[in-house]
């Protein structure tokens, strides 16, 4: 289910943030899951997305 929710998230995600001019990365560390976006306008940011 947690891979579903994962997808839907990167669609809407991707979407918006090409729009922005952003580009997404997600990584792993210590068993948790990152989103890395960075924006043209806004610099970069992380949050915590889930488990890996």
């Amino acid at each position: 289910m947690m891979g579903l929710v994962d997808r839907l998230l990167a669609r809407v995600a991707h979407k918006a943030t090409v729009e922005a001019g952003c580009s997404n990365y997600y990584y792993c560390s210590n068993h948790v899951k990152y989103l890395r976006q960075c924006c043209l306008d806004q610099g970069c940011q992380t949050v915590k997305v889930g488990t890996c």
